[in-house]
């Protein structure tokens, strides 16, 4: 796979194919329309003819860095052209003093893990318009640390679970009969045995178990328990998508009938989320352009994603058009990274 690493670019000599290169990828990230050889050649950093300008664009193209959207256009970059533009040429731009408030006010220490990426993943999609995935928020051997059932009315109960990260399902259970205390203390007492310091899944297996003894008032409550656990399981270990709908509304979109393949990617993003996963073994940021992820549906896209937490490992990504705004947004991802990774570390030192 093409190199994905992401570094600060310090101020290099470049030659004046990878400057010429770099006014083309600057421009085109700029407008998304194709740059005419005259537009270059009138560029202020440079000190050559029009011919000489088409002359480089001709080698560049050859070189597979640049082409021609159509017959007599100017010309924009390739994947390839964006790579190297990235890799050698991109300077990033520091984070604006809104942005860095924004992380600080919304990802705080004393939320939650889930209510953490819920922030995480928001946010990346109101600050920027692109699509948001932030990985599962519970890891497998998730433990249940108090179950307990609040009676509101005498058909209705409160479910309440908190787990050891501290996040909190609760659930209105309503009934079509009363239950009696002395059903309820017994219920009660068989989620407790089944599911409190033990882990989720075999909390729910071991009253899935238990259903088969009891019948009645008692059996129901049981069953309608285990149909909240089990659908808050499911949730949890699946990953956050936000900003979907960004998506649909941007030019991109509207004019390439072939992104709406991405929408049907992201309502079921097992491939994406492998893919994502394999490429932040470390705390670097990782940019994958177009064609880079294997998949046709990206082709014309980019993910910007970046590894918050090794154990268990989570992350956060930044899905956007080719064009994105990659000197801003990649400092914005790697900031909400650093942040959250600060703030579950806090929460693990908290005594």
């Amino acid at each position: 796979m093409t190199k994905l690493i992401i570094e600060m670019v310090v101020a290099v000599a470049l030659s004046r194919a990878e400057l010429i290169l770099k006014l083309i990828v600057e421009q085109y990230l700029l407008d998304g329309l194709p740059v005419s050889s005259k537009l270059i050649a009138e560029h202020q950093a440079l000190d050559v003819s029009s011919a000489t300008v088409r002359n480089t664009m001709v080698q560049l193209e050859q070189q597979g860095y640049i082409r021609s959207p159509h017959t007599s256009a100017g010309r924009i970059p390739t994947t390839t052209g964006i790579r190297l533009f990235i890799d050698k040429m991109l300077q990033l731009q520091p984070l604006t003093a809104r942005w860095t408030a924004e992380i600080q006010q919304k990802l705080v220490p004393q939320l939650p893990v889930s209510l953490l990426c819920q922030q995480a993943g928001q946010l990346l999609t109101n600050l920027t318009g692109c699509v948001a995935i932030v990985s599962a928020p519970k890891a497998s051997g998730r433990e249940v640390r108090q179950i307990d059932l609040v009676r509101l009315a005498s058909d209705r109960l409160l479910l309440v679970v908190i787990d050891e990260d501290g996040d909190i399902l609760h659930r209105v259970l309503s009934l079509p009969q009363g239950i009696d205390n002395a059903s309820l203390g017994k219920v009660l007492c068989l989620l407790n045995a089944a599911l409190s310091g033990g882990q989720y899944q075999d909390g729910i297996a071991r009253l899935v178990q238990l259903l088969r003894s009891e019948q009645g008032v008692c059996q129901l409550l049981l069953e309608k328990v285990l149909g909240q656990l089990s659908l808050d399981e499911f949730q949890q270990h699946q990953p956050l998508v936000f900003g979907q709908h960004q998506l649909l509304l941007s030019p991109e979109y509207q004019r390439n009938p072939a992104l709406q393949q991405v929408v049907q990617m992201l309502e079921q993003p097992a491939g994406l989320i492998q893919l994502l996963q394999s490429v932040t073994q470390d705390d670097q940021p990782k940019l994958i352009l177009g064609k880079e992820s294997g998949f046709i549906e990206l082709a014309q896209l980019s993910v910007i994603t970046q590894r918050y937490q090794a154990l268990p490992h989570r992350f956060i990504a930044l899905l956007g058009p080719r064009r994105m705004n990659y000197a801003r947004l990649i400092p914005l991802v790697e900031s909400c990274a650093r942040q959250l990774n600060l703030n579950l570390n806090r929460q693990i030192q908290s005594p």
